[in-house]
C-alpha cells in the first residue's frame, strides 16, 4: 500500500498528457481564430474594392464631354451584400464571420443623381424626350433650350436635384446586385444667345450625372 501511495509516475505522466492536450487545444483555436480573423480581414477589404471601383467609374464617367452611357456590373460573392447609393456614398453592408456586420461607405467626389422610377424620366434619352414633350426643345446640341425656357428649365432640374439630395439621405436608392447599374452623363444645351444654335464659345450646357437601373 506504501509502495502505490509513494508512486507518482502515474501521477505525472496525466500531467503532462494534460498540459499536451491543453496546448494542443491552444493552437488549435489559435489557427481557427486566425481563419476567422483573416476572413473577414479578406471580406472587408473586398467590399472596400467593390466601393473604390463604383466610384471610379462614376467620377470617371464625369469627365466625358458629351452624352454617355456606361454599365456597371457588382461583382458576385459566396456572401450576400446590400448596396445602397445616394448622391454622396455609397454604402455596402454584409454579414461578418464574427455574428456581427460589416459596413464600408465611401464618398462621391462628384456627386451622381440616382433615379429612381421616376413616372417622368430617369435616363438621359428620356429627360430629352421629356424636355421636348414640355419646351419644344430637347436640349441636345442639336436643338438646345430656348433662351426664354432657359431659367425654367434650370429651376425645375436644380430643384429637382436638390429635393433628390435631401431624400435620397435619408432613404438612399437600393442597388439591384442581379441587374446591372447604367451611369449617364448627359448635357442639356442651352442657346443663351437666342440663335436657334449652339456654340461653345457662345452658349452654355449643364452637365447631370445620372444614376439608374431599367
Amino acid at each position: 500500500m506504501l509502495k502505490f501511495i509513494n508512486d507518482d509516475k502515474g501521477v505525472m505522466a496525466l500531467t503532462l498528457s494534460q498540459i499536451g492536450l491543453i496546448i494542443a487545444t491552444g493552437i488549435l483555436l489559435a489557427a481557427v481564430f486566425s481563419f476567422l480573423y483573416y476572413s473577414e480581414w479578406q471580406r472587408n477589404a473586398e467590399l472596400k474594392n467593390i466601393t473604390t471601383g463604383f466610384t471610379i467609374m462614376v467620377e470617371g464617367m464625369d469627365t466625358r464631354f458629351f452624352d454617355n452611357t456606361t454599365m456597371y456590373f457588382f461583382p458576385d460573392k459566396d456572401y450576400h451584400y446590400n448596396i445602397s447609393v445616394s448622391t454622396e456614398y455609397i454604402i455596402i453592408n454584409a454579414d461578418g464571420t464574427w455574428d456581427n456586420k460589416l459596413s464600408v461607405k465611401e464618398r462621391f467626389l462628384i456627386h451622381p443623381w440616382p433615379r429612381v422610377n421616376d413616372p417622368d424620366w430617369n435616363t438621359g434619352k428620356q429627360l430629352h424626350r421629356y424636355l421636348k414633350n414640355n419646351y419644344g426643345r430637347s436640349g441636345n446640341k442639336s436643338n438646345p433650350i430656348n433662351k426664354s425656357d432657359i431659367d425654367s428649365v434650370k429651376n425645375e432640374l436644380n430643384t429637382e436635384k436638390e429635393q433628390a439630395e435631401q431624400t435620397l439621405a435619408h432613404n438612399p436608392f437600393y442597388v439591384d446586385k442581379s441587374k446591372p447599374v447604367y451611369i449617364d452623363k448627359v448635357f442639356i444645351h442651352y442657346d443663351t444667345n437666342g440663335d436657334a444654335s449652339w456654340v461653345k464659345e457662345n452658349d452654355e450646357k449643364q452637365g447631370f450625372l445620372l444614376v439608374y437601373q431599367q
